[in-house]
């Protein structure tokens, strides 16, 4: 006889299985042997990604699991905010971002600060990707955390273009990295930033100005 519900069986199905390309934010130990991963997943928004003795030295592919790694997950979900990684592969590790780590840390950290969980917001994932790629071509990290900046204010509705004086000659500034323009440009988005990111939209988070 199959036992069925009444029977004295209890049971509990699998949670179904997911996968996805994602930027991961933020890393936090779980104990001793797991991790708590913040992963910026394309089309499913920032997830919660646990990764059972993903901590062990002789985990696989350690890297993938550390920010601001691009990287391909199998995962079950566990709820719609949470997953369980069950695999994972490398896809971009931005080797030249992580010998800018407050400049990683700023990409990383506004998004997980800005975003709610299971949020997908394609121009901000856009932006970030874009920031740590021209990281990898060695562009100036001060250029980079501008065009940032810039496009992560403009995404969310903050652009700076409005506090410029009229008749501003933009292209100029964007295009000039020695020119008058580009010094009014920066100091006028660098105040926006500032101020945007000590908003309680930001929960706080301060940001991480270049020397």
């Amino acid at each position: 006889m199959v036992p069925g519900p009444g029977n004295g069986l209890n049971i509990t199905p699998p949670p179904p299985l997911g996968w996805g390309h994602g930027l991961v934010l933020r890393r936090r130990a779980l104990g001793e042997a797991d991790l708590a991963l913040d992963v910026f997943f394309v089309r499913r928004g920032i997830l919660e990604c646990t990764v059972r003795r993903g901590a062990f030295a002789s985990t696989p592919q350690k890297a993938a699991l550390e920010p601001p790694a691009l990287t391909f997950f199998r995962f079950q979900w566990l709820s719609g905010e949470k997953v369980r990684g069950d695999s994972w592969s490398t896809v971009a590790l931005f080797p030249r971002a992580r010998k800018h780590p407050l400049l990683a840390l700023e990409v990383c950290h506004s998004l997980s600060s800005y975003l709610p969980r299971g949020w997908w917001e394609s121009s901000l994932f856009r932006t970030a990707l874009r920031a740590l790629q021209n990281l990898e071509k060695d562009i100036p990290p001060r250029e980079v955390q501008l065009f940032f900046r810039l496009g992560f204010l403009t995404a969310t509705g903050h652009s700076p273009e409005q506090l410029l004086p009229r008749r501003f000659p933009l292209k100029t500034a964007l295009h000039r990295p020695q020119s008058k323009e580009r010094k009014i440009l920066e100091k006028v988005t660098e105040e926006l930033w500032m101020k945007t990111m000590r908003s309680p939209l930001f929960q706080g988070k301060r940001a991480f100005p270049l020397p």
